[in-house]
């Protein structure tokens, strides 16, 4: 037997089937926790189809990755619910006059140069306990347990989200899973469950686990979490419409790890939280978009020689995609980030090894249409529609001198005058709002640091290039048109 589709409807999980017979079905709360289900029955499919109560033993099922078997042979197909049914928030999309977004460090900053679109990083466990904190707890229920956010981490947050809300900005979540993000450390016993049990040194950043239970359980309870504050009516705490999940993770030992695995390996981990970050999310909103995050490295890698730690950007979709196709759909959309090719020089125009074939080593701004015509094949569609692609991150870099700086606020405009030229990239969000004494010695921001600090000092010709690019001179061309 084959599991066409399983879909959540009517307070039932619906399993589609090419033939009528009776299975033995074991669900789990993750592929890689499969050493103890968490329900177990036999089912008989008749006219294509059997079903299961959406509640199986206290678990959500929309949520379970499911085994199936006929007389002990594996049945092939479907394994996870690929549809979540009815979503209890229902709102529209956001839309906005602009694909003009930045990194924003600096709120007030970010409303006057009118920014539409923000990312903002927010890190597992900086959010959470393993056991409420008096004075520093919000409770939240899910899925039949309680779990505890960190009251001083949320409304902090909050009071960041809320303001960009309220004057326009579309936000959309980076989501982490570090030891350490910014000022807060994640509790020794909480990094314990959930760092990948691949991490390893070398890498910044670790991979979401999903290889013990109650790792599964604290990331699906933030997900939920995220979803449902940032999308209650009248945005109280402010609005969040997107979740990429991890960061660049084609170039995975160093931002999203997990240790060393070959491509297919690393990328069946990453779907799984992929694919759960989506079922969760779009349980409460069907709205919400849920986003891979991909370097400019394409056919390439940041470290060729190292095979198992760094990858192409696209081998991984391929890959994604084709467990997309065997194993359920989830609507997942592309955050890119097409950085120059050499990020010390903006004049990405020059890039040599950005073609315009699909097997090109990067795409940077130079041949960004390579990218969307990838995604417009069929195979990638979701639901008969194209993928939709933000640029969640990039920048070009200054010297300190004032021709670099006027080379910098050129590549701005060349690069915003080609997205605009894309209709299925909803915005650019450029980094960095200021120059960062941290970033490996490139100066990327809108606002030059102080010397020896990161401090803001003055903006930079790109500031005022970025603040007027989707304005209308009084001939009522567009400021980006003139690239």
């Amino acid at each position: 037997m084959k599991i066409l589709r399983i879909t959540a409807a009517n307070s039932l999980i619906r399993f589609e089937t090419d033939a009528d017979a009776t299975v033995q079905l074991s669900a789990f709360s993750s592929v890689f926790c499969q050493d103890s289900p968490v329900y177990s029955t036999e089912a008989t499919a008749k006219d294509g189809c059997f079903t299961l109560p959406m509640t199986l033993n206290g678990y959500d099922g929309r949520f379970l990755y499911y085994r199936i078997t006929e007389d002990g042979k594996p049945c092939t197909g479907a394994c996870y619910c690929e549809d979540m049914g009815d979503s209890p928030v229902q709102m529209p999309y956001p839309v906005t006059e602009s694909k003009k977004g930045l990194q924003v460090t600096m709120v007030h900053d970010a409303i006057n140069l009118g920014v539409k679109h923000a990312a903002l990083n927010v890190n597992l466990g900086s959010f959470l306990w393993c056991e409420p904190v008096e004075g520093d707890t919000i409770p939240f229920d899910f899925d039949g347990e309680t779990f505890y956010f960190r009251k001083t981490v949320v409304e902090q947050n909050d009071a960041r989200v809320k303001e960009l809300t309220d004057a326009g900005v579309i936000i959309t979540y980076i989501l982490l899973n570090a030891h350490t993000w910014g000022w807060i450390q994640t509790p020794d016993d909480l990094w314990e469950i959930i760092k990948h049990p691949g991490f390893c040194e070398g890498g910044r950043i670790s991979a979401f686990n999903l290889h013990n239970k109650q790792a599964v359980r604290y990331y699906m309870a933030w997900v939920a979490f995220l979803t449902e504050r940032y999308t209650l009516p009248d945005a109280p705490y402010g609005r969040a419409v997107g979740l990429i999940v991890g960061n660049e993770v084609n170039s995975g030992f160093e931002w999203c790890n997990m240790g060393e695995a070959t491509v297919e390996q690393y990328v069946y981990d990453y779907t799984a939280s992929l694919r759960l970050c989506w079922q969760v999310s779009t349980a409460i909103w069907s709205g919400m978009r849920t986003y891979i995050s991909l370097d400019h490295f394409w056919t390439g890698a940041n470290f060729s020689a190292d095979a198992n730690r760094f990858y192409g950007s696209k081998f991984v979709l391929k890959e994604l995609c084709r467990l997309c196709h065997t194993e359920g759909q989830i609507g997942w959309h592309v955050a890119h980030h097409p950085y120059p090719e050499n990020l010390n020089f903006p004049d990405f125009w020059n890039d040599e090894s950005a073609t315009v074939d699909e097997n090109t080593y990067r795409i940077t701004f130079k041949n960004l249409e390579v990218l969307a015509q990838f995604l417009y094949r069929e195979e990638y569609l979701f639901c008969g529609e194209r993928r939709r692609i933000i640029l969640s991150e990039q920048g070009f870099n200054s010297h300190n001198t004032a021709t670099s700086e006027v080379l910098q606020a050129m590549a701005y405009g060349k690069a915003y005058r080609k997205v605009m030229e894309i209709p299925e990239i909803d915005s650019f969000i450029l980094h960095a709002h200021q120059d960062n004494m941290g970033e490996f010695g490139l100066n990327l921001g809108l606002w030059r640091r102080r010397p020896e600090s990161s401090v803001p000092d003055s903006p930079k010709p790109i500031y005022f290039v970025f603040r007027d690019i989707d304005k209308k001179d009084e001939k009522g061309v567009y400021h980006w048109q003139r690239y």
